[in-house]
């Protein structure tokens, strides 16, 4: 909560520091009365600004739990197919990786090769 716009101008007690000032510490403003500085506002668990936050997280979590039940209800057979279907498709990417991986250290053993061969063919 900010004071008024006599000697704060909105943004806090400029007689404890201001916007931006020197003192950020909860403190009450000598003029109005208010409380200004640091969370000063929102006190915590204190004030109850806390709960409203657990609430609001705690109703989220069953909103989203919820959502994931309909759509489960809805669209899940469905959802279950695509999800083999993705895991099908990165097996085959992994295995594809692997063959490449291999090829490719295979290419640069044989380019040792004939390089050592050149090294020793010249001496």
């Amino acid at each position: 909560m900010v004071c008024g716009m006599e000697h704060g101008f909105g943004y806090g007690c400029r007689e404890h520091g201001g916007y931006g000032g020197a003192k950020k510490t909860h403190h009450t403003c000598p003029v109005c009365g208010m409380a200004h500085g640091a969370k000063a506002g929102f006190g915590g668990m204190e004030t109850g600004y806390g709960h409203h936050k657990l609430v609001r997280k705690a109703t989220k979590k069953l909103l989203v739990e919820k959502m994931k039940t309909k759509i489960d209800e809805r669209w899940g057979d469905k959802l279950d197919a695509i999800a083999q279907e993705l895991v099908d498709m990165t097996e085959e990417k992994m295995k594809l990786k692997k063959d490449m991986w291999q090829r490719k250290k295979a290419m640069k053993e044989r380019m040792h090769e004939i390089f050592a061969g050149e090294a020793e063919g010249e001496d």
